[in-house]
């Protein structure tokens, strides 16, 4: 089978432009007066104060608990830190941080 190009003589259809007339506005407005924005509300003296520090829960563990055991421990241990803090942001390397050395103090004395 052989494909020829169309040599037909009808043309494409083509959109005309649309002509956009343009309206004389009735009446000059002024310009519209823009409203300041509010300024953004700092925070409150409560939620920059610190957290105090919560104790870490004790964590049931043999002193020959493998390495994988010790890092699960840990993170339940600052999971649980956090949530007594109602998981308020910012304190997350706290929390993991006083979970090692709970779980460390009690599988190494």
């Amino acid at each position: 089978m052989e494909i020829t190009p169309d040599t037909s003589s009808a043309k494409r259809a083509r959109a005309k432009p649309k002509v956009v007339v343009a309206k004389e506005p009735a009446q000059t407005k002024s310009a519209a007066v823009k409203k300041p924005r509010a300024p953004r509300k700092t925070p409150t003296a409560a939620v920059l104060a610190p957290t105090p520090m919560v104790e870490a829960p004790v964590v049931a563990a043999s002193v020959a608990a493998a390495p994988e055991d010790v890092g699960s421990m840990i993170a339940t241990a600052a999971y649980y830190m956090a949530a007594a803090r109602n998981f308020t942001p910012g304190y997350e390397l706290d929390d993991w941080l006083a979970a090692e050395r709970a779980v460390h103090a009690q599988l190494y004395g």
